[in-house]
């Protein structure tokens, strides 16, 4: 049972060579920050007995070496539902970091017995990263090995000025009880009164106490505003009797309660007050029941999904958290326990670094990503920091959620209109700029506020982006009406580009249903265990009021996405961006390659790669709006079997009309998309109706060049010159040529 390593030979060899590191004085600013150690093989357990040894790594915050007290332990494959609790405590700081970690080791999260671990570390700051050693015990073994760890910026930030909760102290979820006043003075203004009459509006909706989103607790939270805030004792028991059905109604997975349990907590932080001692007491104690459901989790059996880019994950704990927060120090309490809402915080932390990429895009697809946001996520951010005084969105990707979604989101007469990707064609809406006015980042406020302020505020169609009814309240709490806003061309750029996820998105302005946006999405990642979709390389096209390169229907089949697919082979995976280039007008270029491999018939292995350069050009150089140059080529066994017939795919939503080499879809609104294969030279063309539009099909050779303008009269003359690859495309004063697996422009 035991496993052992030669501690200082191994802490030589991982600093490099033979020179003894005591001659090496530690940079003691280089330990400031989060540091995250990970230890080989520091947990066991028996299976089958026999023990299984797996790495824990310890999460620590630490300023020039001097870290604070509590170290958290995360143990992902030993037991991915539960984060580990210890101490730490520095012992030595001069030719290596040496620390003393005591931590409670929890091999299950539906049993509450501990194993307390021992460890000693010694490591040293090492070319950026840290190496070192440890040797420890855990149930009398003797535990050793490696140490690699990294420092990074902090994760969260202190809110500047606040005020630790008094006793008791309701409501504190999304706004404190001293801003009240406030708030019930904000209530006669126009704005407020605006937004009071929207929610009541909203209140007159359904409620649904199941389903994949039961929003009785959401119903009942604004009925406990609208009592806090106009002082209406009926209000809160309306209130009441609505939570007290859900809290009676469970949702029949973690998945659906997660919007029980998060509307329940909302509601009685807002009714605390109203509902008196005995109903708050039941609450706590039910809220606390469920908190502690939500954190360890449940089996596969039940649906459950405890990956951490699991839209499911996040919407478990994200509720886990608003409700831990909703009842912390709490004197109805049983058995309260320490860090709930810090155990919920990490859980959403690791989601926000693996699912949501570095620029916003989640790897599950626009639907899949913000419906957890809006429901629990975004709810538990924003209580975090009124309740605990820590910032959890300025270090973290979640600052990047609404700038993304600001970059491209078209919005025509109020609605809002998104060319999404993912299983599900969709995604919140108005509903997500609502609730994200809470986290947005100072420097791209004024940017959301104009797209606020011109669709849902009283300039717009006054609905505020309220959907369900508890959106009300956190836009009543964060939209101020005089707060500056500006065209979002002021405060960010036209081009996004997310380097984790591999998306690309480019925009031409921010003004009206005309604007132009081009994305295509590389799926960089490829995480198992979630919703995957087969949309590698695909792209989305709108402008002119129309989505000229759609998605295609629901349900996450390669025939719906617009891609070059072969009907014998699996499809593509994962994608790597080759080259990239984009200016400040919007415009840009993406190569990017991915690969197919078989198993080898012979000693030679069976490879095709796809090589697909994607170009966009709003420069109006060609005398069109926007001009979209798709160039595809394959490369290794093009002509094996399985990678025959490959098929040039694009969904659209208006009525195309086919040429000899040409399509040409028009629009209801008289605008066009002409589309022009400059290669195969023998390019076979059909169109094929589908319930989302139609789907233009091209086959005929083993590379695909297509050039697309957009306008509102007669599309630009193209002109073709030379043969083969050699082609020389002209269009107005733009010349494309396709070189070296790329794109060019004359004009760029």
């Amino acid at each position: 049972m035991k496993k052992i390593y030669l501690i200082i030979p191994a802490l030589i060899f991982l600093l490099g060579g033979t020179e003894s590191p005591i001659n090496r004085k530690i940079d003691v600013k280089s330990l400031t920050g989060n540091i995250s150690l990970t230890l080989k093989n520091a947990v066991w357990r028996l299976q089958e007995n026999k023990p299984i040894y797996q790495s824990l790594t310890l999460d620590l915050t630490c300023h020039k070496g001097q870290c604070e007290p509590q170290a958290w332990g995360y143990a992902p494959k030993f037991n991915i539902d539960v984060d580990h609790i210890g101490t730490v405590k520095v012992i030595g700081l001069d030719n290596a970091w040496r620390l003393e970690v005591k931590m409670n080791i929890q091999d299950h999260p539906w049993r509450s017995q501990f194993d307390q671990a021992d460890y000693i570390l010694e490591v040293v700051p090492r070319q950026e990263k840290l190496l070192g050693t440890y040797r420890g015990t855990l149930k009398n073994a003797t535990l050793t090995g490696r140490i690699v760890g990294k420092v990074e910026s902090f994760t969260t930030v202190a809110v500047a000025n606040h005020q630790p909760l008094l006793p008791q102290e309701h409501p504190r979820l999304i706004f404190r009880k001293s801003q009240l006043d406030s708030l019930r003075a904000k209530a006669k203004t126009p704005v407020g009164k605006a937004i009071l009459k929207q929610i009541n509006q909203s209140l007159k909706q359904p409620i649904y106490y199941d389903g994949y989103v039961p929003t009785g607790g959401y119903h009942g939270a604004a009925y406990c505003f609208l009592s806090l805030i106009n002082e209406d004792d009926q209000k809160a028991q309306t209130g009441w009797e609505i939570t007290e059905k859900s809290m009676n109604k469970p949702g029949k997975r973690l998945l659906e309660h997660s919007a029980v349990v998060a509307g329940v907590a909302l509601a009685y932080d807002m009714c605390y007050e109203a509902w008196g001692e005995a109903k708050q007491k039941q609450v706590t104690q039910w809220l606390q029941t469920e908190t502690n459901k939500l954190l360890r989790g449940s089996s596969a059996k039940t649906g459950w999904n405890n990956n951490p880019w699991s839209n499911w994950h996040a919407r478990s704990r994200g509720a886990a958290g608003l409700a831990a927060l909703a009842i912390l120090d709490e004197p109805y309490l049983k058995n309260p326990e320490p860090y709930q809402a810090q155990k919920a915080a990490r859980h959403i932390q690791r989601y926000l670094r693996t699912a949501i990429g570095d620029h916003g895009f989640g790897i599950e697809g626009d639907h899949y990503t913000t419906e957890p946001l809006i429901l629990t996520v975004m709810p538990f951010l924003q209580a975090y920091r009124h309740v605990l005084g820590e910032d959890l969105v300025e270090n973290s990707h979640a600052a990047e959620i609404v700038p993304h979604y600001l970059q491209r989101t078209i919005t025509q007469k109020g609605k809002f209109f998104l060319p999404n990707y993912g299983r599900h064609r969709r995604f919140a809406g108005p509903a997500l700029f609502a609730m994200g006015l809470g986290i947005v980042p100072k420097q791209f406020l004024p940017g959301v506020l104009w797209l606020f302020n011109q669709n849902l505020a009283l300039k717009g169609d006054q609905s505020f982006g309220i959907d369900l009814p508890y959106q009300g309240i956190f836009v009543f709490a964060n939209y101020e009406p005089e707060q500056k806003s500006a065209n979002p061309v002021q405060v960010m750029d036209k081009i996004l580009v997310d380097k984790q996820q591999g998306f690309f998105s480019f925009r031409n302005r921010w003004q009206d249903e005309q604007d132009v946006s081009a994305s295509i999405y590389l799926r960089r990642q490829s995480l198992g265990g979630s919703w995957a979709f087969p949309d590698t390389g695909s792209f989305r096209i709108w402008g002119l009021g129309e989505e000229w390169a759609s998605p295609g229907l629901p349900g996450g089949h390669i025939t719906d996405e617009n891609v070059v697919m072969m009907p014998k082979s699996r499809p593509w995976g994962t994608a790597i961006p080759t080259l990239f280039l984009s200016n400040s007008e919007g415009s840009g270029l993406v190569n990017f390659k991915t690969n197919i491999s078989l198993p080898p018939e012979t000693s030679k292995p069976i490879k095709l790669t796809w090589i697909r350069s994607f170009g966009v050009d709003y420069s109006q150089s060609s005398g069109s709006p926007g001009l979209f140059v798709i160039a595809d080529e394959f490369k290794g066994n093009i002509d094996h079997p399985t990678f025959a017939d490959k098929t040039w795919i694009m969904h659209t939503v208006g009525t195309v009309t086919l040429g000899k080499n040409r399509f040409l879809i028009r629009s209801k609104n008289g605008a066009t998309l002409q589309g022009t294969f400059i290669l195969p030279d023998s390019v076979k063309l059909r169109v094929e109706k589908t319930s989302a539009g139609s789907k233009i099909v091209a086959s005929g050779d083993n590379i695909f060049w297509v050039v697309m303008t957009i306008q509102k009269g007669t599309p630009p003359e193209v002109k073709v010159t030379g043969t083969g690859l050699d082609k020389v495309v002209r269009i107005g004063k733009q010349e494309i040529t396709y070189q070296q697996d790329r794109i060019f422009w004359s004009i760029f």
